[in-house]
């Protein structure tokens, strides 16, 4: 995900080198000619990557392009608590806030809103993250929350349940 103006301009550098790579690689009869396959997959490896790039890029400008007056409506089929951090970002993009305002509308420094975005709000609290999100305006709609324990996570509760008390196991590990 581009975060910023920086990160836009190196993503479009990024997409120009690969554009570059190709142009060099068509070139290349030799190289076509003794690894077909090899080449080939070179070939549609640095499209796929071109593609998404310039993905990232239209959504980037989509957001930067959003009028802040209108609501924002962001769709997402596997919302998951990993890519919440993603969404206040875009959100906070759209709405055209700085993370100097964000920052002054929570009560953080602009270097804290900064070290939270670098990591998508994965090293914030979920009280902090919640605080962002009404800062921000943003409301979920037509939710479905679905809950699946994993087999690992379902061993694991197995293992606490067939070893006796909980009380026992927190003792142990504290």
């Amino acid at each position: 995900m581009i975060k910023n103006d920086h990160q836009l301009m190196i993503t479009m550098s990024w997409v120009e080198k690969f554009q570059q790579a190709i142009i060099s690689l068509y070139q290349n009869e030799e190289k076509r000619l003794l690894d077909p396959e090899g080449w080939q997959l070179l070939i549609d490896s640095y499209f796929a990557h071109i593609k998404n790039l310039r993905a990232e890029i239209a959504e980037y400008e989509l957001l930067k392009n959003h009028n802040p007056g209108t609501p924002l409506v962001l769709q997402t089929v596997n919302l998951s608590l990993d890519n919440i951090g993603e969404i206040l970002i875009k959100v906070r993009i759209a709405k055209k806030i700085t993370e100097k305002e964000l920052a002054a509308l929570i009560g953080l420094t602009e270097e804290q809103v900064r070290k939270y975005e670098k990591k998508d709000y994965q090293n914030a609290s979920f009280d902090r993250v919640i605080e962002v999100a009404d800062a921000l305006g943003i409301k979920l709609q037509h939710c479905i929350v679905i809950s699946d324990i994993n087999d690992f996570l379902n061993a694991q509760l197995m293992e606490v349940r067939q070893s006796g008390s909980v009380d026992a196991q927190i003792q142990a590990v504290s």
